[in-house]
């Protein structure tokens, strides 16, 4: 089989960080001499369906985007023989938030700094349609370039509200995830949280799991954020309540404007309380699933287990075919043939996009029919 020509463009180097949706190396694109950022998921680490979906949408979202304190999408490929799939992207030079709070609190003057620009790079995802809700803020995440500008890294658990999303794999980091993301909930407001939770920790240089708190609140009167003009800021962003919570970047930033120049902010009106809502893990935007597969996910027990067992059973041979024997067939195909590459290209594409919407469907109808799920579920959905 003929190896991807990726596998001998790029030379992966040392590693830069790992997590649960795959690990990250520096590597060097020997065609720009230029150095990479390369994500690798390998097939052998997965336990299920949900890892390999992330990956997809992360670099489906990635390469939708472009803003400057965002990884540039530059390319995507798989090796069948080791089923590795790799995701490439701007190499982000600079030091991590996190490597700066273990030097000590960072000053005011730099919170604000980080807060602002932070802000920049949220109102851009959020602003999107639908928003891009990236789940896993936290000082980790987030780079100080050498320019003195911010970026956000490390989009693995990234959603946006077209993309179908199955089963019921929790995404954030304890300390730094709102509340509401414990069970699946997310919209602009949960990353707004995270990001206060982040400032709360670079302002004190304690982990945000380690601050002081009273019930589901953190308590920044217990912190060296106790006279700190962001103070008033961060406690609304800090509120458990989804609906309590400031849940825009402008009412962040017009909190911050009171804050600094000694004004009281104003409370937040009920009217300002509905935020743009993206799927929980066990929802679906249905209109992206065929009505047919809607139809025969609603059919009553006992037919719904012999349906959950074939679309299981039937997900599972889609994937099969999706990640070893399609790639295979092409890449016979290429080797062998007289074909214009261009056209097998685009062939092969097509046949994905297929592939991967029917197992979306399937995978939709498996878990809408399955006999433990909740039975007091909405039929509609």
């Amino acid at each position: 089989m003929t190896a991807p020509p990726q596998l001998r463009r790029y030379q992966i180097m040392e590693p830069l960080g790992g997590g649960g949706q795959g690990k990250t190396f520096r590597a060097v694109d020997r065609e720009t001499n230029t150095q990479v950022a390369i994500k690798v998921l390998r097939l052998s680490e997965m336990d299920g369906w949900k890892r390999y979906d992330l990956f997809e949408r992360e670099c489906e979202v990635l390469k939708s985007l472009r803003y400057p304190g965002i990884p540039r999408y530059l390319d995507r490929y798989a090796v069948e023989e080791t089923g590795e799939f790799f995701l490439v992207m701007e190499l982000i030079e600079g030091q991590t938030l996190a490597a700066m709070m273990a030097q000590g609190p960072l000053s005011q003057e730099t919170l604000v700094d980080v807060l602002w620009r932070a802000l920049d790079i949220l109102g851009y995802l959020h602003g999107r349609d639908p928003p891009v809700i990236h789940r896993d803020i936290k000082p980790a995440n987030l780079i100080r370039r050498p320019d003195g500008g911010l970026s956000l890294i490390d989009f693995g658990g990234v959603r946006a509200s077209l993309h179908v999303d199955g089963g019921s794999t929790m995404i954030g980091t304890f300390g730094y995830m709102a509340p509401e993301l414990l069970h699946g909930d997310a919209s602009p407001a949960a990353d707004l949280y995270s990001l206060g939770a982040t400032i709360a920790a670079l302002g004190t240089g304690t982990p945000a799991d380690k601050l002081p708190h009273d019930g589901l609140q953190i308590d920044l009167s217990r912190t060296a954020l106790r006279d700190a003009p962001l103070r008033p800021v961060l406690e609304r962003m800090l509120e458990p309540v989804p609906s309590r919570r400031v849940g825009a970047v402008t009412e962040v930033r017009e909190a911050m404007r009171a804050a600094i120049h000694g004004a009281r902010p104003p409370s937040r009106p009920d009217a300002l309380a509905k935020t743009p809502r993206v799927d929980a893990p066990g929802e679906v935007m249905t209109s992206a699933i065929p009505g047919a597969a809607r139809s025969l996910a609603r059919v009553p027990p006992p037919l719904s287990i012999l349906v959950w067992i074939w679309s299981a059973m039937m997900a599972g041979l889609f994937v099969i075919l999706e990640v070893a024997l399609l790639p295979l067939l092409f890449g016979v195909v290429s080797a062998v043939g007289k074909r214009d590459r261009e056209e097998t290209a685009r062939e092969r594409a097509r046949a994905l996009s297929a592939i991967r919407d029917g197992r979306k469907a399937l995978q939709y109808i498996a878990r809408e029919t399955y006999p433990l799920r909740d039975e007091g579920r909405d039929p509609s959905k």
